[in-house]
């Protein structure tokens, strides 16, 4: 699909990822519609977008499906939607039987029900106008397990879900197009605006799982740029192509996993 007409949404907008798209798709030549649950770092985005872009920022919790509807019906007033990138995510650090019950809520509002609610409102309306494409940000965590159990549970919800719509749209012989996201470690401060959506200062970690998040940090200091998972997006969805691995040889820990359910030996965890 070309983007160099109608609007693109982008869901958290004001992350490292997030901004790097919307800057990508604004030089693409694409109308945007930013979302956010932070007005600072909304607007921020959108300040850094080249002159000339068309731009809305809404404030809103992707949980809301009322939110959604609203960027739906901006987006067809500023240029006509045509692509909706579902990229809004969180990541706490902790085991799933240490980890308060909210903090898998905040997992599944944001992670798993920011890409439903986004899907039901988008994608009728591209199946009625024969033109479209959704994009979904899952991550490497979505292809091969690793000790962050809600993230990780979600992260693979969405890449079911999007496998599943993609099979969906085929059966009604719609053009809408489908890609997910599989990042691995990217540079950006998702964690900390996570404690923000959280509502927290600081994580309270077991020692066990104070290792896997420092694993973690150390890994995502040592990311690539986000501009990286942005150039993936842009010419995953010019070329309609399903699966976007910006890291390509998260594939081989995807093939590692296949071959250790057939071999029928248990799962390797890659953070050491």
């Amino acid at each position: 699909m070309e983007l160099d007409h109608g609007a693109a949404i982008v869901t958290g907008a004001g992350g490292g990822i997030g901004s790097a798209i919307a800057r990508r798709l604004a030089t693409d030549g694409m109308a945007l519609v930013l979302a956010d649950r932070d007005e600072a770092r909304l607007l921020e985005t959108a300040s850094s977008l080249p002159d000339g872009t068309t731009v809305a920022t809404l404030v809103g919790d992707v949980a809301d499906p009322t939110h959604h509807a609203d960027l739906v019906a901006t987006a067809e007033a500023i240029g006509g939607l045509r692509l909706s990138v579902l990229n809004a995510g969180v990541v706490l650090q902790g085991f799933s039987w240490e980890l308060p019950l909210e903090t898998w809520e905040l997992h599944i509002d944001v992670n798993l029900w920011g890409v439903i609610h986004g899907i039901r409102a988008a994608v009728p309306v591209m199946i009625d106008r024969a033109d479209g494409y959704v994009v979904a940000m899952s991550s490497g965590a979505g292809l091969v397990s690793t000790p962050m159990t809600p993230y990780t549970a979600t992260k693979h919800a969405v890449v079911g879900i999007m496998e599943s719509l993609h099979h969906e749209l085929a059966r009604v012989g719609s053009p809408v197009g489908t890609s997910v996201v599989c990042p691995g470690n990217i540079a950006t401060h998702m964690s900390d605006h996570s404690l923000d959506a959280a509502g927290l200062d600081h994580e309270e970690l077991s020692p066990a799982a104070a290792k896997v998040s420092e694993v973690v940090a150390a890994g995502v200091a040592a990311g690539a740029d986000p501009t990286s998972v942005a150039d993936a997006v842009s010419d995953a969805v010019r070329d309609g192509r399903f699966w976007v691995l910006p890291q390509p040889e998260l594939a081989y820990g995807a093939l590692d996993r296949v071959q250790r359910i057939v071999d029928g030996r248990p799962p390797v965890d890659l953070l050491g």
